[in-house]
């Protein structure tokens, strides 16, 4: 295993105090502000988050309604099929339908 050097480690060492020392900075110095000037206000935050719940909620509902469509169309379409093929075994009297 090689050795790191003790110009590597200190320099290691000091990069990370100084990003979390950067980071603590940061936070302390707008830890006063409750918030950004430029956010909008918690009220319509709130307002947002409850519109975004019900689109989602709507669009569940109609991706369940939209699935229970293709099952339909898809027994309709089955239903269809036998009744042509019926119509076209008693038109021609043979059951290939030519």
């Amino acid at each position: 295993m090689d050795k790191v050097s003790h110009t590597a480690f200190w320099s290691v060492i000091s990069i990370v105090a100084a990003s979390i020392g950067g980071l603590l900075f940061v936070l302390m110095s707008h830890a006063s502000q409750p918030k950004h000037p430029e956010a909008a206000h918690e009220s319509d935050v709130l307002s947002v988050q409850v519109g975004m719940a019900r689109v989602s909620t709507q669009v569940e509902q109609n991706s369940n309604i939209l699935g229970e469509v293709k099952l339909d169309l898809k027994e309709l379409r089955i239903e269809q099929n036998d009744a042509n093929r019926r119509i076209l075994e008693a038109i021609g009297g043979r059951s290939d339908g030519r």
